[in-house]
């Protein structure tokens, strides 16, 4: 394994599955994280240049539990509002004995990063709106802690997928896998990039793309990515694409249903993030103990 985690496609389908594995190790027989005090010498930097609740969240709390050192990095009060290049800070931080960042910033900017200071590692913790590889593992941990095995499933997605980061690694993870089905749906102006897609067929009606899904994931619509104002009715959009429990009559009776967060309704209904089939709390749960698995990966090699 490489000293970053820059890409899920970084990762062979043996290296993800041992990841979940590992990840499970911290999950004690509760269901509460381990803390195992296996990295006191580490010190590991958060350094999100746009905003995070539950990855900055769960890497902290990761790297707690393991026993490093945090610098939770403030960036609204560091040097950058004086002018100083990402490169910059990154580079004084390398400077100062960082081991490792975890980094989430608007632009692709990580990889270079990682090229200029081979000293430190990189964990991608969200790259504009082309990957984010952390949350992939932790969707395919959960789905096969539900489900077993991603062989065989009829995946859908469904929301605002031409901005989602979450879509790309999520696709690209889950491509190792033999799906019975993967299937796209959403607005066609939301979805450009999924139709015609290589991994899998773009279904416009929501109804219809949900029949026998195994596993349905629901997107909001990122209105902060949009280069002028989207000019939707959000009425006609929850109407066509919004998740409700009668649309998901179509699915099969026993499909799980994700979200990466942060929820709007927009996209979803209460009753269906409420429901027994939602799995979206677990979601977040599992980036605690999958992040503990990544960082103990990355710290050691």
């Amino acid at each position: 394994m490489t000293k970053n985690l820059l890409s899920i496609n970084d990762l062979s389908k043996k290296e993800i599955l041992d990841l979940i594995e590992f990840a499970n190790h911290f999950i004690d027989e509760d269901g509460n994280f381990r803390k195992e005090d296996l990295f006191p010498e580490k010190i590991v930097a958060n350094v999100f240049c746009e905003p995070s609740t539950r990855t900055k969240s769960s890497f902290a709390i990761a790297a707690n539990n393991l026993g490093c050192s945090l610098i939770d990095f403030d960036v609204e009060n560091s040097s950058i509002q004086k002018g100083e290049s990402i490169f910059e800070t990154i580079d004084a931080l390398n400077l100062m004995g960082v081991d490792l960042c975890v980094f989430r910033h608007s632009d692709s900017v990580i990889r270079e990063l990682a090229e200029c200071l081979p000293k430190m590692s990189f964990i991608n913790a969200g790259e504009g709106a082309i990957s984010h590889p952390t949350q992939a593992l932790l969707d395919i941990k959960t789905i096969i802690d539900h489900k077993e095995t991603l062989d065989g499933l009829n995946i859908v997605i469904v929301g605002d997928l031409d901005h989602s980061r979450v879509t790309s690694s999520f696709v690209e993870g889950i491509s190792n896998f033999d799906l019975g089905s993967l299937t796209f749906s959403g607005h066609p102006e939301m979805c450009n990039r999924y139709q015609g897609s290589k991994f899998g067929k773009y279904e416009p009606h929501l109804e219809k793309a949900l029949e026998n899904a195994d596993v349905v994931m629901a997107l909001r619509i990122q209105f902060e990515r949009y280069e002028k104002e989207l000019n939707l009715d959000l009425d006609t959009y929850k109407s066509e694409y919004q998740l409700t429990s009668e649309k998901l009559e179509s699915a099969k009776g026993d499909a799980i249903i994700m979200h990466p967060g942060p929820v709007n309704y927009i996209e979803i209904t209460e009753a269906v993030y409420d429901c027994d089939n939602s799995v979206i709390r677990q979601q977040v749960a599992n980036g605690v103990a999958i992040r503990m698995a990544i960082l103990s990966r990355f710290l050691s090699s």
